[in-house]
């Protein structure tokens, strides 16, 4: 009966249906976590404030520089395994999960020696660490308290999870995180509002994270038994150095993506002070918040673009390729533009005026989050083409444009200018030549980038256009309401953004694709709703009350 369930479970759908499902499930569980985030980070505010607000975000943003280490392992193999999991070859697929578990053991290892490396520089890198101390902070066990929660994903069986994501059916961890989620919030307020402890705080994080990820590995192995007992086989030298070369080009990529944000921390605690950096994390919240909304929205398509890449229908892809940077243009600048109009509103009405920074600090966080949508969706289809090694040098220019330019304009434009530099490095290097790689590459110079780059132009004019209307009104009416203003000004901004784009480009080809996807989408969602009822007959099946048999028969 057990086998009879898994091979439920394992069940293939459509590319379409599987897109519908980690859509909805990355989605609508993102929604409710910003929530949640923003409920947990007011209680903590409230019992500890600002400076260990602001040795949290630095912390996390340190050893988010140190996965560097990963060296893009990960991205690399779950590459190589789109091909023999269409084609389900469990025994290439348990070579290369052998070969992604060695790795993940060296690189865990190697996280953790760099981490005690970096114990003693501490207060090279805290501007203001005497305060912390006077404080009875002990930043040295907090930060070995983040080491140890970032270690545990490379130790506890995290890189299995990688092979339901890469059969499309990311939506089954999408549930198990949310889970892990809510009950992580619901017991770290409990613990804030009874003890105060931060210690105690970081702790809870950490054993969320180890039990989540064997959950995860025992769900895996129940669904690929093939990847529980590791083959004699290993990969061939000639394989294990092209994938090599590919990490090589991956960690580029990455380090670029981690300087652009994970820096801008470290900048701001050694030139403005630690509590600065508790006053920025309050917006960076919303950067990240929004950003982990792109990147759930990217990653239930993105494995499916990478199973439709596999068949080599070029201008089929390349239709779909468009929709998707209509769809980007429309979530990335209503986001943008929502921040830019009530970042300030919502900081006021949340936590006081007292944590509010002024214009044009959300203007540009704005700008920086639409960026990012952009980016999260070109680094998407441009890693499920593999193309790892043609632009690998471009992220190098990014980052010494943002180094150069953040560390000199802080200096006169205080917080302000650390985001102009990430912003003008995505701008003269990103935004221009990775999609230069994919049409070149991707889409074997079939179709000229020149279309790219003339419908960005019209996607950037469209939205400042619609933003500048929204911060305006913003600005000047229904204001001094608390959250009944801030409502309206979000609906606004909500309804005027995708309309301006819709009507825009309602004609093309890309606006009728749009509106079919939405229409399908509405469909595929009510069909789900018969998909729900049968898994539970299935359950009940498993039980011995329903006959497995009829169901497949229906199904």
């Amino acid at each position: 009966m057990k086998e009879e369930v898994r091979q439920k479970l394992l069940k293939r759908n459509s590319r379409t249906t599987n897109t519908i499902f980690n859509f909805t499930t990355n989605v609508g569980g993102q929604l409710v976590s910003i929530a949640l985030s923003f409920v947990v980070r007011t209680v903590f505010i409230m019992t500890l404030g600002k400076s260990y607000l602001g040795i949290g975000g630095l912390f996390s943003n340190i050893l988010t520089m140190l996965s560097l280490a990963e060296f893009g392992v990960g991205s690399a193999i779950v590459f190589k395994l789109y091909e023999p999991m269409a084609a389900m070859d469990e025994h290439r697929i348990a070579v290369l999960m052998k070969f992604y578990k060695k790795m993940y053991r060296i690189i865990g290892l190697a996280v953790a020696a760099i981490g005690l490396c970096l114990i003693p520089f501490l207060p090279k890198l805290i501007n203001g660490y005497d305060k912390l101390e006077a404080l009875h902070i002990n930043a040295a066990a907090i930060f070995l308290l983040y080491l140890l929660k970032s270690v545990s994903s490379y130790f506890f069986f995290a890189y299995k999870s990688s092979i339901i994501r890469v059969d499309q059916k990311g939506y089954l961890l999408n549930v198990i995180s949310y889970f892990f989620s809510f009950g992580l919030a619901a017991v770290q307020i409990v613990t804030l509002l009874l003890f105060k402890n931060f210690m105690l705080y970081v702790v809870l994080q950490v054993a969320e994270v180890i039990t989540q990820n064997i959950f995860c590995a025992r769900l895996a192995d129940a669904m690929y038994p093939c990847i529980k007992n590791e083959p004699e086989e290993s990969l061939s030298r000639e394989e294990v150095r092209g994938i090599f070369k590919d990490c090589y080009a991956i960690f580029l990529y990455t380090l670029n993506n981690v300087v652009l944000k994970a820096t801008d921390y470290i900048i701001i605690s050694m030139c403005l002070g630690i509590d600065m950096v508790g006053i920025y994390s309050n917006y960076y919240i919303f950067y990240t918040s929004v950003g982990s909304l792109f990147k759930k929205i990217y990653t239930a398509v993105s494995h499916s673009l990478g199973n439709l890449h596999t068949e080599r229908r070029i201008s089929h892809e390349y239709k779909i390729y468009k929709t998707v940077n209509l769809i980007t243009a429309v979530i990335g600048y209503t986001a943008g533009i929502g921040i830019a109009a009530i970042g300030n509103e919502f900081v006021t009405t949340w936590i006081g005026s007292e944590w509010v920074l002024a214009q044009p600090f959300a203007i540009l966080l704005g700008i920086e989050t639409a960026s990012k949508a952009f980016r999260i969706a070109i680094g998407k289809y441009r890693s499920t083409m593999g193309l790892f090694r043609q632009a690998m040098y471009r992220p190098v220019v990014g980052m010494a444009i943002n180094l150069v330019l953040s560390v000199l304009l802080v200096r006169n434009w205080g917080i302000s200018g650390v985001l102009v530099g990430t912003i003008v490095a995505d701008l003269t290097t990103m935004m221009w030549y990775d999609p230069y790689v994919i049409h070149k590459y991707g889409f074997a110079g079939k179709y000229p980038v020149s279309g790219y780059y003339l419908k960005f132009v019209i996607y950037a004019g469209i939205a400042a256009a619609v933003g500048a209307f929204n911060v305006f009104v913003s600005a000047r009416f229904f204001t001094g309401h608390g959250w009944f203003s801030i409502i309206v000004h979000g609906v606004i901004v909500v309804v005027t953004v995708p309309a301006a784009y819709l009507l825009a480009f309602w004609r093309t080809e890309e606006g009728k694709n749009f509106r079919k996807m939405i229409f399908r989408y509405v469909k595929k969602l009510k069909g789900a709703r018969g998909k729900i009822k049968k898994a539970r007959a299935l359950r009940k099946g498993a039980a011995g009350n329903t006959d497995i048999n009829k169901l497949d028969n229906d199904n």
